[in-house]
Order: structure tokens, then sequence, then C-alpha cells
């Protein structure tokens, strides 16, 4: 893989969109980035410019394989190339940002982070805790032997998943404060007392005989007196009146996280000699059990649901069930009341969109009618 190129892993082409869109706005061309997942096949095998397209007769599988092959290259990076490639064929969708340099390609890297990418050598070990063998061969045959075929040896490999929780954080903004500085005026006045000098000549009359003072003190000459008057001075001084302090506290809190995980089981019965295959098979001895109360069925569908519309092949999988759950070894030896709330959420997983409500009548009515418990 080129220096400059940049590779984040999604869980759906959803997100991926969403960090193309990021990477775009950011300043990076669309035509550095490509998105493969099984919904673009196609773009994903356009993708490699002018190598050599793949067979036409390839499966999506081998061309998707063949695309990160090339991508990768190098022996060393193989391995990389296989989990790419694997979490694209579980529905993940993969973005490449071939980048002009590498002060782009970082940039690159940490949109893909905010964006949610998840570790893909962390996702690769989760697989490998699955059943995953991560063979470097096309991600159809990636899992050979988890799905319960005999491998060499006579050995019956059946995997038993479960699911975790896997609870990450990530940084958004939320808000913040915007402070602008600016100078507003305003009128003020102060009181100030200001002197004024005024000259006052007053005459008064006389009639005395003039003395020797009187003709001293009388000389030609100039007397001048000068007036003043204060006026105000205005000057300005600067001070500091108030301080605002802007700084960010970081607080900590716990949040719990609640959702729900699934986790494989496997049951095991152990069998006696000259027990009849029907025995043996759970489903089949359910389809018996089925077969034999489905006058009883129709004739509980007839009397409770045929006024109300339908046809009874719209309950048949409900009746079906209730006889399922009674040949069902967790579901033995216990009432209704405790067996309700697993057999609704089995119901749902295997009838998606199904209203609970409307067939828990009769699922309870086929569980009865087979353990005899009303």
């Amino acid at each position: 893989m080129g220096n400059n190129t940049v590779v984040g892993v999604f869980d759906n082409s959803a997100e991926a969109d969403r960090a193309v869109n990021d990477l775009v706005a950011a300043g990076i061309a669309r035509v550095q980035i490509q998105v493969t997942s099984n919904e673009r096949a196609t773009a994903t095998s356009e993708a490699v410019g002018g190598a050599s397209r793949e067979s036409e007769h390839e499966g999506l599988g081998d061309r998707i394989g063949h695309f990160f092959g090339r991508l990768f290259g190098a022996d060393d990076d193989r391995e990389d190339a296989t989990h790419y490639s694997e979490a694209v064929r579980r529905g993940s969708a993969v973005v490449t940002v071939n980048a002009d340099s590498e002060k782009e390609a970082d940039k690159a890297a940490d949109i893909l982070d905010d964006c949610g990418a998840v570790d893909i050598n962390e996702r690769a070990q989760q697989w490998r805790q699955s059943g995953w063998a991560g063979s470097p061969q096309s991600s159809a045959g990636a899992l050979a032997g988890a799905d319960g075929r005999a491998r060499d040896g006579g050995e019956k490999v059946i995997p038993v998943v479960k699911e975790e929780l896997q609870v990450g954080k990530r940084r958004r903004e939320r808000g913040g404060v915007r402070i602008y500085t600016h100078m507003e005026e305003a009128p003020v006045e102060e009181n100030v007392r200001l002197r004024e000098e005024h000259a006052r000549v007053e005459r008064r009359p006389a009639n005395r005989p003039a003395s020797e003072a009187d003709l001293a003190a009388f000389k030609e000459g100039t007397i001048e007196v000068r007036e003043t008057i204060e006026e105000p001075v205005v000057a300005k001084k600067t001070r500091v009146v108030e301080e605002v302090i802007v700084a960010k506290e970081t607080s900590e809190r716990t949040e719990k996280v609640r959702d729900s995980v699934r986790q494989g089981q496997v049951d095991v019965e152990k069998v006696d000699a000259g027990t009849s295959r029907n025995t043996l098979n759970p489903s089949a001895r359910s389809a018996a059990t089925y077969d034999e109360n489905d006058t009883d069925f129709r004739s509980h569908w007839q009397t409770n649901y045929a006024r109300s519309g339908g046809a009874y092949e719209d309950y048949q999988p409900a009746y079906r069930y209730g006889s399922t759950l009674a040949n069902d070894e967790r579901y033995r030896n216990r009432s209704w009341t405790d067996i309700e709330t697993d057999a609704r959420r089995d119901w749902e997983t295997r009838n998606p969109g199904s209203t609970w409500e409307r067939f828990k009548a009769a699922v309870r009515h086929g569980w009865e009618r087979v353990t005899g418990k009303r």
C-alpha cells in the first residue's frame, strides 16, 4: 500500500458516506476517495484504474479479495488485505483515500477516526474468537468448517458464538461561548469650581489740602492691573476595572450503557440404543406432533379467528411453533408464565415484523395442546 494511502472500515455504508462527505468538506478531492462494500461491488472493480479486470465468472468475494490484494501488494501486508476483505464480506464498508501528501494523509486519518472508523485488528481478533480461520484466500472460503461441515478426520465442528458488547466513546462539539471585545462611548459629567479675577476701579470725591505724601504718591506713569479666569482642563486616564477570564473546565461522568447480546446454545441429548429416528431429531418429532394435532388447531382457529378474516395458514406457523416449544428441552416441565418471555423473544427473532400479541394465543394453545398443561 502506498505511503499516502489511508484506509478506514465502517460498520455500514451510511457511516462510510458520512465520512466521505467530511473528507470532501475538508478539501480532499472526491476522485481520491473510494468506497468498497458488498453493495458497491461494481465500484470496487472499477476503482483499480488501469489494472486488468477480473473474470466475468469470478464471485463477489473473489473480486473484493483481488482488489485489496492489489491495494496492499506486499506479502507483509497480505494479512491486512485479508482483514479488509473479510470486513466487506461481513457487511462493512471500507473507505480508501489516496492522499497527495503525508500531511493530507494524516488529515484524512484524523477525519476517519472522528467519523467512527473501527479498529480492524481488534475486529479481526473478535472474528478469530468466533471461529474465523483468517485464511489469506478469498473470503468465501475463510470460514471453512465454521458452518458445521465435516473436516478431515471425521470431525464435525459446531461453533458456539456469543456477542460481546463493545462500548467506545467519541468526542463531538456541544456548543460553547463566543466573546467579542469593543469600545463604547458614554456621556459623563463632573462639577469643578473655577475662580475669576476682575479689576475694579472706584472713584471717590475728596476735598482736602494735598499733603507731602499725596504729592509723593502722584507721579506720572501707567498702572496696569491684570484680570485672571480659571478654565476647566480635561484629561483621560485608562484604568482596568474588570477582568473576564475564559477557560475550559473538564468533568467526567459515568453513564451506564444498556443493550442486549445473543449467545448461541448447543443442547446435547443422550440417545439410548434403539431410539427411533424421530426421537433423535427434534424437528421431525415436532413435525409429527403438529400433524397429530392439526385437526384441533384448525378447530381452535375456526372458533377464535375465522370471523376476523384471513386464513388458517396465517396462524399455522404459530400453532407449529407452540408444538415445537412443547418438545424443547429448555421449556419442558415449566409453566407458560415461566417461558412466555423467552418464547416471545425467540418468535420475534424467527419472524421479524410479526406481532406477538396477534399470535400469542395460538402459540400458547399449541404448547398447551401438546404438553397437556392448561
